[in-house]
């Protein structure tokens, strides 16, 4: 592996890292700040969905910085011509490598793959988490 391929990876494991703490807080801070279920069934869920979407972005738009940050690096490859360089661009392909592993006509080039990798691996661990979490406010609000 290149030196360029070292320093991707260990940003991408980083920020897998960074994602289990920051997904973990917030979905206590989820937990806590839901209306209760005795009162407020639906509100509940709903707010547990919203929040969810929050987190998600938030968790997506740090991988765009990340991208964005590696990808202004010489060295650490490029992504798409077709792609632009605005922060709409890095959201857009951070979105769609996090929440659809990376199906889409966009593709990167160079060391810059190997974080495009861990952020569709840490897209779909954290999906995955948050429809557990989701499923369990469902059967805690709906427990009779």
């Amino acid at each position: 592996m290149t030196t360029s391929e070292i320093t991707v990876l260990a940003w991408g494991i980083g920020l897998l890292f960074l994602y289990g703490v920051l997904h973990m807080t917030g979905l206590e801070l989820i937990r806590r700040a839901k209306p209760r279920q005795e009162k407020h069934r639906y509100l509940g869920l709903l707010f547990t969905f919203w929040g969810l979407a929050m987190l998600h972005l938030l968790e997506i738009a740090l991988a765009a910085v990340v991208l964005a940050f590696l990808v202004s690096q010489s060295g650490n490859g490029s992504l798409s011509e077709s792609l632009g360089s605005t922060a709409a661009d890095y959201l857009y392909f951070a979105g769609v490598s996090f929440a659809t592993l990376g199906y889409t006509q966009l593709e990167a080039h160079g060391a810059i793959r190997l974080l495009v990798m861990t952020v569709s691996l840490s897209g779909f661990m954290l999906i995955t988490w948050s429809a557990t979490f989701i499923y369990t406010i469902w059967g805690e609000s709906f427990r009779e």
